[in-house]
């Protein structure tokens, strides 16, 4: 947050602005990486970091959850100058060029400590669904605890040697790109692994889409720097300079011929910075679905079957009741895959901008991109379709399962099975993004940014767009409560237009520190969702409350064997889709401060996200002590509150609902060179 505002309003062409502002910036602020090394053209910089974090879900418990170990390496070398390679080769064309690498490797030791203890969600269901980092793995559940009904909820882990061994370990040439400038044109290329940075927005994204991010690292509890994905991608930006009254002038392109990478790379639970809820593309996933004996047609409310009048159904018991597991077949797409071939024909991406400056000093830009599986604002990058749902009832069984933990009933499963696509759509984003220095009376920048995408995925429960369940090769439409009907969700597309209003302005407040301002920052973000039905829509939910899903069960015996699962409820017994909905407008207000004490050596840094329309909050604040230039210790904590109610807030910020259980302490080393 800190490092983006010191290089955007380092651009502004306000004298008092820049004084001030480069004050605050230059006072000890946190630099990834210092370039200190120099030998000629050559200059090499990086650091070694280590964090350490603590979960604090109640005030007598914790819970740790991170043991980060960085290093990083960059390079930077000017090895084209006035046309000459290495000041030796003539170069035609080139008048000048610049060779940038930056490396990082890390090693989270948290994978091979690996406690036993359920990592939390986003309720205590999804802590037993999620289950820990290390036990038993899924269908070899072994021990005296796992045979026949005896087994126990957290005994085993969703996250293979493999995966954990993935998650520990990164060794990545993070960025390598070259700069040219072009001989007698203004032109500028960049061509390679790079970040493509646009808008004015800081730590929640409208028009910075260019790039996925890694929320499996730390969700967006980092700066945007570590958490980005590079893209190989080719920028030429041609320098107009001046175009009738406006100033500074620019023209900038970026291509993405091959490298399509979503726009979120997400973990779930038990990863404890993934998303807090289970895949839920999950295999042993189980749907109950009430039987005709004991559902009265026409639907009686007051009937326990109908969990709208009566919550107390009895899963446990209901002898006719299906019991089905789905069986995805997803035609060879994921999360990271989507239903095209990453090629130029299926998945370039282009985007173009032009900058101004008019007259009265107001910088600006209009942005264009057309590109795969960008979401902007709240909206998603990506969909699941499911095409056709088919259900054999003389199939053999999948396994069988306990569907309470209280309870030693066990019930066979039948597989049903489930075509779908993850779904990854084209959207065309148009921006708009400016700041103005008011110097007169305010002494403040004013910031604002807009985007307009057009045909970004949502999940519906719209009728029109559901699959219909073939039961032993027929279609089976709602007819009673006991028909299992339509697939729970379909997919559909939506404009969506969201945009952010903020200022920045140092500011003294010397009761809190006589010798140096402190920098204030504060965004209003919005996010519309066009279209009726608004209530039709959906997100992505974990093993959410009352009415949709019903109690925590486990396998016992088949390839889940050990698995806990929450049931959910099929057909029209379940609140329709999940609890998880969209709301037509979303907003969320940010504020933030910072300041320097001890001439820059202690750097304290506050900040505040709240939803009000979710009701919930995100705080944290962390101090940084520069014991030299080079040595950095930093201390951070963050708390996540969902206000008025004990219910889950399915926030699509995941700025405070979602992480309500996630509060954290952490410790953090740093060492430039």
């Amino acid at each position: 947050m800190r490092e983006a505002r010191c290089g955007r309003i380092s651009r502004t062409r306000k004298t008092l602005t820049i004084s001030l502002l480069v004050l605050g910036c230059t006072a000890g602020l946190y630099t990834p990486v210092r370039a200190t090394q120099k030998f000629g053209p050559l200059e090499l910089s990086g650091n070694i970091e280590s964090q350490n974090l603590v979960r604090n879900p109640s005030e007598n418990s914790a819970q740790f959850i991170q043991n980060r170990n960085t290093f990083r390496l960059r390079v930077d070398y000017d090895w084209l100058q006035n046309g000459k390679f290495i000041d030796r080769f003539e170069i035609p064309f080139i008048e000048r060029s610049k060779l940038y690498l930056l490396y990082r490797g890390v090693y989270d030791g948290f994978y091979d400590i690996a406690p036993g203890d359920l990592q939390r969600g986003q309720t205590r269901y999804d802590d037993l669904v999620g289950g820990p980092i290390k036990g038993n793995p899924i269908g070899r559940c072994t021990g005296p605890t796992c045979t026949g009904t005896n087994l126990l909820p957290g005994n085993y882990s969703r996250l293979s040697d493999a995966d954990r061994s993935a998650d520990k370990w990164e060794n990545s040439l993070r960025e390598a790109y070259i700069d040219l400038k072009i001989k007698d044109a203004p032109l500028s290329l960049r061509i390679g692994r790079q970040q493509v940075i646009w808008g004015e927005s800081d730590q929640f994204r409208i028009m910075d889409i260019w790039n996925p991010l890694d929320t499996s690292w730390h969700f967006q509890q980092e700066s945007w720097d570590n958490i980005r994905v590079p893209l190989w991608l080719t920028k030429g930006l041609w320098d107009i300079g001046q175009v009738g009254p406006l100033s500074n002038a620019f023209f900038e392109v970026v291509y993405n011929a091959f490298d399509f990478q979503p726009g979120i790379k997400a973990a779930f639970n038990p990863q404890p910075w993934g998303l807090p809820f289970a895949d839920p593309l999950r295999s042993g996933q189980i749907n109950f679905s009430p039987s005709k004996s004991t559902c009265p047609s026409p639907p009686d409310p007051k009937h326990p079957c109908n969990p709208v009048g009566n919550p107390n159904l009895d899963f446990a018991n209901d002898l006719n009741a299906n019991y089905l597991a789905p069986q995805f077949n997803l035609q060879n797409t994921s999360y990271h895959k989507g239903d095209f071939q990453r090629n130029p024909q299926d998945a370039s991406e282009v985007g173009t901008r032009f900058h101004f400056v008019t007259p009265q000093g107001v910088e600006m830009s209009t942005n264009y991109m057309y590109g795969r599986g960008r979401g902007v604002g709240a909206a998603s990058p990506f969909g699941v379709k499911i095409e056709s749902i088919s259900l054999d009832t003389t199939a053999p069984k999948v396994g069988n399962f306990q569907p309470d933990l209280n309870s030693p009933t066990t019930h066979d499963v039948l597989p049903i099975n489930v075509n779908a696509k993850v779904v990854d759509p084209y959207v065309h984003i148009f921006g708009l993004t400016g700041n103005y220095f008011e110097g007169d009376y305010t002494q403040t920048v004013f910031r604002m940014e807009t985007a307009y995408a057009m045909g970004e995925p949502f999940q519906t429960t719209d009728p029109s767009t559901l699959a219909c369940v073939q039961v032993n090769g027929q279609c089976r439409p709602i007819t009673n409560l006991s028909s299992q009907g339509f697939s729970p969700l379909g997919f559909t597309k939506r404009d969506v237009w969201t945009g952010m209003l903020g200022f920045d302005r140092p500011t003294w407040i010397k009761f809190l520190n006589p010798r140096a301002t402190w920098f204030l920052t504060s965004q209003l973000f919005w996010n519309y969702t066009t279209g009726g039905n608004i209530d039709e829509l959906r997100g992505t939910s974990g093993a959410g409350e009352y009415p949709y899903f019903g109690p925590v069960g486990r396998w016992v015996s088949g390839p889940n064997a050990g698995q806990v699962e929450r049931m959910q409820v099929s057909g029209r017994f379940a609140s329709p889709g999940n609890g998880d909905q969209i709301r037509q407008w979303e907003h969320l207000i940010t504020v933030a401060a910072t300041s320097f004490y001890r001439g820059g050596t202690i750097v304290p840094f506050v900040a505040d996200a709240w939803d009000p329309v979710n009701d919930n909050d995100e705080v944290l604040w962390n101090v940084d002590y520069y014991y030299t230039n080079n040595m950095i210790f930093s201390l951070q904590q963050k708390f996540f509150f969902t206000y008025g109610s004990s219910a889950p807030s399915d926030d699509p910020w995941f700025a405070g609902g979602r992480f309500s259980r996630r509060d954290e302490t952490g410790v953090k080393v740093t060492y430039q060179f």
